[in-house]
C-alpha cells in the first residue's frame, strides 16, 4: 500500500459533523433544527445520511457529549464530497439554519473497510 494521499482519495468519505446549538433556543427551535437534516437528504450525492442528538452515555475521560446534534453522511468519492459542498440545496440550508448554531466540527475520514 502506497503511503501518499493518493490512495486514500479513492475509497468512500464518511462525513462527521457535529453542531452546537445557541443556548437560548427553546425546545421546539432544537427540535425544528432536524429540518436542516431533512433539506440535505435529496441531494444526489449522498449515499447515507443519520443524523440524532448527543446520546446521554455515561461520562468517561474520552466522551465529548458537549455538542446538540451529530450528522454522518457517507460519499461515494471525494468527487462527491465536494461537488456536495458546493451543492445549492446544501449552501441554501446552511444559509437558512447557522443562525441557530455557535459552533460547527467537521472530521472527514476515507472508510479504509465497509463490513458487509
Amino acid at each position: 500500500m502506497m503511503s501518499d494521499n493518493n490512495t486514500a482519495e479513492t475509497g468512500q468519505i464518511q462525513h462527521f459533523v457535529m453542531f452546537w446549538l445557541k443556548p437560548q433556543l427553546t425546545k421546539t427551535e432544537i427540535a425544528d433544527f432536524t429540518q436542516f437534516f431533512e433539506a440535505l437528504k435529496p441531494i444526489k450525492y449522498i449515499k447515507t445520511l443519520n443524523y440524532g442528538l448527543a446520546a446521554n452515555t455515561p461520562v468517561r475521560p474520552v466522551t465529548d457529549n458537549s455538542f446538540t446534534y451529530a450528522l454522518t453522511i457517507t460519499f461515494a468519492s471525494l468527487e462527491d464530497h465536494n461537488a456536495y459542498q458546493e451543492d445549492k440545496a446544501h449552501l441554501d440550508a446552511v444559509e437558512k439554519f447557522s443562525k441557530n448554531w455557535y459552533r460547527v466540527v467537521v472530521h472527514d475520514i476515507v472508510i479504509s473497510s465497509v463490513k458487509g
